[in-house]
């Protein structure tokens, strides 16, 4: 190829821009990609936290609950006139079992919240589709200008 064609040097010229300019965008979406997934990441370990703190709440809830409001509720129950035995396990399963589902609906609540904060960065994915359609772009017309 001759130099002193200018229709090789434009094309030679708008090729280096493309490779640049695909570079950078490469770079870009990298970076993106990379601080997307960080706060994704971020909101993850949250609600992981959410579920470990509910699960030791409910948990500490039945041992403390179970103990001393079903004791309670047996001598409330012995004194209503109920066997004192029967009392004592029917007064600590009532308790047990409200605690039980309070620890669960937490639970279910972190569950829940984790499901529906995808890990997916749907920012990145979209730019790239839109860069995708870009370069598309230049390659069917490269003798438009870059901006």
């Amino acid at each position: 190829m001759s130099t002193d064609n200018p229709t090789g040097s434009t094309l030679a010229s708008l090729l280096r821009d493309l490779r640049d300019e695909a570079a950078t965008l490469v770079r870009q979406q990298a970076a993106l990609a990379k601080t997307e997934l960080k706060e994704n990441l971020g909101r993850l370990g949250s609600h992981v936290a959410q579920i470990a703190i509910g699960g030791l709440v409910a948990f500490t809830g039945v041992i403390v609950l179970l103990i001393g409001l079903g004791l309670l509720i047996g001598l409330v129950l012995a004194r209503a006139g109920l066997d004192e035995d029967t009392a004592r396990w029917l007064g600590t399963t009532l308790v047990g079992l409200v605690v039980a589902v309070v620890g669960w609906a937490m639970l279910n609540r972190a569950r829940k919240a984790l499901a529906d904060d995808p890990l997916m960065p749907r920012q990145t994915i979209q730019t790239l589709k839109e860069d995708q359609q870009w370069v598309q772009d230049k390659l069917h017309h490269p003798h438009e200008s870059t901006t």
